[in-house]
């Protein structure tokens, strides 16, 4: 693929204007685009650089903006990028209406018009923020002379990434639904008509043609929807893009693996249908009513040995420091848990037949973590299924705490390393379980409540939803509601306030009694514990939360309709 890229400074004045006319005229056609398409291109240019330079003079700011063009993938791209004191936000500009033909010109306000002929003109416009720098971003399309006016989308010969996982509906029928998966990244569920089209782009054939056999097998499909799949798909980065594979050496894509290091297990989907084999019998009531009692019974050991329990765990941070090799204990212990955990998950899914592409351990926060892939859920057709999918982990959870628990009843008082280590792994396993169902953090808890309402991406949506409303009442923003409906937005209401309860009750009050007995009872009365855990949770959490807000804020990109 041919690139070609110029970039010039203009100073904000209008007699520099007709250089940018036969600047982007003559790139138009060193890169082969029509007459039509030229004047597009330059008439775009235009009228945006001509309301550039009358902001510019508005707040008499004579710093130069700089055109740069570029053509990639059939497509020439426009970006103005200019200093942030000019006041020229397009993202803030109000929709133009095209006035009847009785309306009084005079009367019309005409400071949206410029932005209506760019948006006339072009196939997308973006606006990027950039730190203290404004991007412009206009993008055209080639098409065939005569053709000019075809939908932007028809004209591409995209083609999806290397490395996604395809796992249809049921393979048998002859146009499934899908659900295409990039490891490590996004998920989308697609009908049968997206099926139909992802599977046939493969970086030769155009939407066009795609769309002409679509018409003659599942019948009629809108431009916009083909625009509207191709945008998706784009987001969540599934389109292969060679200029970028190209410019990424073999010693980047090296160091990238080493620092994010994630080590596929190969076969997976074979591990995970042999371990299913021998673990068909668990799917019976009587053993699911077995794992579920032996879980409940872990009650009883920690009722009896109540005292010497808690004791332990008062003594847990003197009994650490004096024997640190119960930390790499415990850790193998609890890495052993998580795959037990994750083939929970795996199985269940197996069960109602879906694919397992993935086993894997990733090194992630100073900790390895194995995981099992189970996409293939969301092509289950019965809420129920989804659902089992996301209980098989912590059932098998709820099980191995009830095993620990009688481990370290037993071992009370003994004295040994093991008492300390089942002590500390029952413990942990337990605000694992109760951080598991905590429908605020993305966990099992999370799926399964994203699944009884229907709601995807319910978290996000829903403090999205409470953020507006609360600093709209408090004078801090708008109090704009999302487009929901008001079923959703009270599903919204109640995820905030029961959420934030949930946390407190399974989370917060266990957290307070354990500081208590440690602040009562251990040799430094807690305040090590507290200060680690203080520090995790300022400097990791808060940390992470302030910097992609700062960042977002600096660097925000918007598409303009």
């Amino acid at each position: 693929m041919t690139i070609k890229r110029i970039a010039v400074d203009i100073p904000p004045e209008g007699l520099w204007l007709g250089l940018v006319d036969q600047a982007i005229s003559h790139f138009a056609r060193v890169v082969g685009f029509s007459e039509a398409l030229r004047r597009m291109l330059a008439g775009a240019a235009l009228e945006a650089c001509e309301e550039l330079i009358r902001a510019s003079a508005e707040v008499d700011c004579q710093s130069p903006f700089r055109l740069g063009l570029e053509f990639k993938g059939e497509a020439v791209i426009i970006e103005i990028e200019y200093d942030h004191r000019v006041p020229l936000n397009p993202h803030q500009v109000d929709a133009y209406e095209v006035p009847d033909p009785g309306t009084n010109l005079d009367e019309v306000d005409v400071g949206a018009l410029w932005l209506h002929m760019i948006k006339h003109f072009m196939d997308r416009v973006f606006f990027r923020v950039e730190g203290s720098r404004r991007v412009l971003r206009m993008i055209k399309y080639s098409r065939e002379e005569g053709r000019e006016h075809r939908a932007w989308v028809m004209a591409l010969r995209p083609r999806l990434k290397k490395g996604l996982i395809l796992h249809l509906s049921d393979p048998k029928t002859l146009h499934p639904s899908c659900v295409l998966q990039n490891p490590g990244g996004a998920v989308l569920k697609l009908g049968p008509s997206g099926t139909f089209v992802i599977r046939r782009l493969d970086g030769e054939t155009t939407l066009h043609d795609i769309y002409m056999a679509h018409v003659d097998e599942l019948g009629l499909v809108s431009p916009s929807e083909m625009m509207e799949l191709y945008e998706s798909l784009e987001a969540a980065n599934m389109l292969a893009d060679p200029d970028r594979e190209a410019q990424g050496s073999r010693w980047k894509r090296l160091i990238g693996r080493i620092i994010n290091l994630d080590i596929s297990i190969p076969h997976a989907d074979d591990i995970v249908t042999r371990v299913h084999a021998r673990t068909r019998f668990l799917f019976s009531p009587a053993w699911l009513a077995l794992l579920l009692a032996v879980g409940l019974s872990g009650a009883i050991p920690a009722w009896l040995h109540y005292a010497q329990l808690t004791d332990m765990v008062v003594n847990l941070e003197a009994t650490v420091l004096e024997r640190p090799i119960i930390l790499v204990l415990l850790y193998l212990l609890l890495l052993i848990h998580v795959v037990l955990h994750e083939l929970g998950h795996g199985v269940v899914c197996k069960h109602y037949g879906g694919q397992i592409p993935r086993l894997a351990l990733m090194f992630y926060l100073g900790s390895f973590i194995f995981y099992c892939d189970t996409t293939a859920a969301w092509n289950f057709p019965l809420k129920r299924q989804r659902l089992l999918v996301s209980l098989g982990g912590p059932i098998v959870s709820f099980a191995i705490l009830g095993i620990g628990l009688w481990i370290a009843a037993l071992l009370a008082g003994t004295d040994t390393l093991w008492d300390s280590v089942f002590t500390a792994f029952s413990l942990v396993n337990f605000f694992a379980l109760a951080m598991g169902f905590n429908p605020l953090i993305k966990m099992d808890g999370y799926y399964m409540l994203v699944d009884l309402t229907d709601i995807p991406n319910l978290r996000a949506k829903s403090f999205r939803f409470l953020e507006r409303r609360l600093l709209g009442w408090l004078g801090f923003g708008e109090d704009k509601a999302l487009a929901a409906t008001p079923r959703e937005r009270k599903r919204f209401w109640w995820y905030g306030i029961l959420g934030s309860l949930v946390t407190v009750f399974f989370l917060g009050l266990p957290v307070v009694h354990l500081v208590r007995l440690l602040s009562l009872e251990s040799i430094s009365r807690g305040r090590l514990i507290l200060a680690v855990l203080v520090c995790v949770l300022v400097l990791g959490r808060v940390g992470s939360v302030a910097f992609w807000k700062l960042r977002k804020i600096r660097h925000r990109e918007y598409k303009l309709p």
